[in-house]
């Protein structure tokens, strides 16, 4: 990544410093937002954590009033509402070319058919003009996806999201093992050396509190395989603590300890089969939730609020649960982070994303207001705008005292007591709006206000608390971050892919089609010859259907894309 910022700092002279001034720390109306006036309305899709945040067209809560304020712009996200599908309301609105002004969407699901569709507006103009904070604060991915994520004209057509960030907190993990911590307590700390050891324990949770206060049956875990992304929950937790990085394509790992990329789907020794064995295990004890084959996410957030699962392979997939557990006045039950079955020096569990993320923007050619949807983006990427999106607002959120961004003690009474205090507030609910995440501004102060030491000690919830005091931890992650390396950018990884419409994209699209439509199946075996015959049955149809080639094409563009980055 250092070669990378060096190639592209030549390639854009100046582009890739970060915002020293302008709009830094004030309320004002940045320069780079819309003028003065009545509002311009731009209409958009995406742009959440998750749909069901959505209480109208109109957003009314404090971040979303304060951001009108400075760009003079407001979201109409009509086109998001009662939306439990976002892939399959996307592939919609492509086929029937009617787009919002502005689209965020998910790469590695939704990239084929959005690129394929050709209804991005090129940007360079746009850029140059309304753009100068994009090119300040995210110079070097730009020049990234002019490109890996462009045609033949190295046009700029999407922008990424969450430059200059990973996703590392004190307090939570969302690439591991987070397990009720109230039971495994209850269970004298049992060893989690092996998968089989989680499911040991995952089968004595559930003898110990089997249903939940709705006397609904509880299960150890349960996914979310109704989703076209739900397979990516299969592996995840499992590759990570054994230094697998999966990013991009389906069929892909970067391996830490090896150094190289290795094949993920189409290895049948791999870890997505050691972890799809896990789950068909887990089946047949009666520990997987049966529903998981025609469950979405929003579906399987509601179980684990509603006490039904006892483990997660991500912090965010439990989707405030904690929160609901002491605004039930059941502050003893929670969640923590286990290291499960992992490797010595190379785990994954701190995503870096220099260049971005998988959640991609762009304005499509039917835009009704093109360069006031540029200035509002631009706004995304200054400093002030990633503080408000992930603070709120000074006065209401926070206070600043010498200097010194302080949440309000009522806030952070609020966060941990109501699961749905976000929607009040709206901090937090437009995570994938964020365009521009560093950890800290150009006077070395926290850009997430939650980090400031005063503000991490108070926010810690009873769970997490009782975690650190039983291991004598500093944070909720330090098991973690002793291990040797734990933090991969996945900016290259998510940078390869092929031409569109060329033969390579068209294999890899059956590929992900059957993946998809099939894994559910291979889980819900109910003897170990029935799942052998389902798993060899599969993977001989997966290589029929060209998954080498396609594998061969990855690794190759990838390998070529870090020499050529070499000197």
């Amino acid at each position: 990544m250092l070669a990378l910022v060096l190639l592209t700092g030549l390639a854009l002279g100046c582009s890739g410093k970060t915002n020293e001034g302008g709009s830094e720390g004030s309320n004002r109306p940045s320069a780079s937002s819309n003028e003065a006036g009545e509002p311009v309305t731009l209409t958009i899709f995406g742009g959440l954590v998750n749909n069901g945040a959505l209480q109208g067209p109109f957003q009314n809560d404090d971040v979303m009033a304060e951001l009108e304020k400075r760009t003079n712009v407001k979201l109409d996200f009509t086109s998001t509402l009662n939306v439990t599908d976002a892939s399959q309301k996307l592939a919609v609105m492509l086929a029937g070319k009617d787009l919002p002004d502005i689209v965020v969407f998910n790469a590695l699901t939704d990239r084929d058919k959005v690129y394929n569709s050709g209804q991005a507006m090129p940007l360079d103009d746009l850029v140059a003009q309304y753009g100068q904070d994009i090119q300040k604060n995210a110079g070097e991915a730009l020049a990234l996806y002019k490109q890996m994520n462009s045609d033949e004209s190295h046009s700029l057509y999407y922008l990424p999201g969450k430059v200059g960030g990973d996703d590392y907190s004190p307090l939570v993990n969302q690439n591991a093992w987070n397990l009720r911590w109230d039971l495994y307590k209850q269970l004298n700390h049992p060893k989690l050396d092996t998968l089989d050891d989680l499911l040991d324990v995952l089968e004595d949770m559930m003898k110990l509190e089997p249903v939940n206060k709705f006397d609904k049956k509880n299960y150890g875990l349960g996914l979310n395989l109704s989703d076209d992304w739900g397979h990516l929950m299969i592996d995840k937790a499992t590759a990570n603590m054994r230094g697998m990085v999966q990013a991009n394509y389906n069929d892909w790992y970067y391996d830490m300890s090896k150094q190289q990329i290795v094949p993920r789907v189409s290895d049948p020794e791999g870890i997505f089969w050691e972890s799809m064995k896990f789950y068909n295990k887990a089946y047949q004890r009666g520990i997987l939730d049966p529903e998981s084959a025609t469950l979405k996410f929003n579906a399987i957030s509601e179980k684990y609020k509603t006490g039904r699962y006892f483990a997660a392979t991500a912090y965010w997939s439990l989707a405030g649960a904690d929160n609901q557990f002491i605004a039930d006045g059941q502050s003893e039950k929670g969640f923590a982070p286990f290291l499960v079955d992992h490797n010595e020096e190379n785990i994954y569990i701190v995503q870096a994303f220099a260049s971005g993320d998988q959640y991609q923007m762009f304005i499509p050619k039917s835009s009704k207001n093109p360069e006031a949807a540029m200035k509002f983006i631009n706004y995304l990427y200054t400093y002030e705008g990633a503080k408000l999106l992930q603070n709120g607002v000074e006065g209401k959120q926070y206070d600043v005292a010498d200097g010194v961004p302080l949440l309000k003690d009522s806030e952070i009474e609020a966060i941990q007591n109501d699961p749905n205090h976000y929607l009040k507030t709206g901090v937090g609910k437009y995570i994938h709006l964020a365009r521009f995440t560093p950890h800290e501004d150009p006077q070395g102060d926290p850009v997430n206000f939650t980090n400031v030491p005063e503000t991490l000690k108070k926010m810690a919830l009873p769970v997490q608390l009782d975690f650190m005091e039983h291991y004598g931890y500093d944070s909720v992650n330090e098991a973690f971050t002793n291990i040797p390396n734990y933090k991969f950018d996945t900016s290259l990884m998510s940078a390869v892919n092929p031409e569109a419409g060329s033969d390579i994209q068209a294999k890899k699209e059956q590929l992900d089609a059957y993946l998809v439509a099939n894994i559910a199946k291979i889980i819900y075996q109910k003897t170990d010859d029935a799942y052998e015959k389902a798993k060899q049955d599969f993977l001989d149809a997966y290589s029929s259907k060209g998954a080498a080639e396609v594998f061969d094409y990855y690794k190759k563009t990838y390998d070529e894309l870090v020499a050529s980055l070499e000197p």
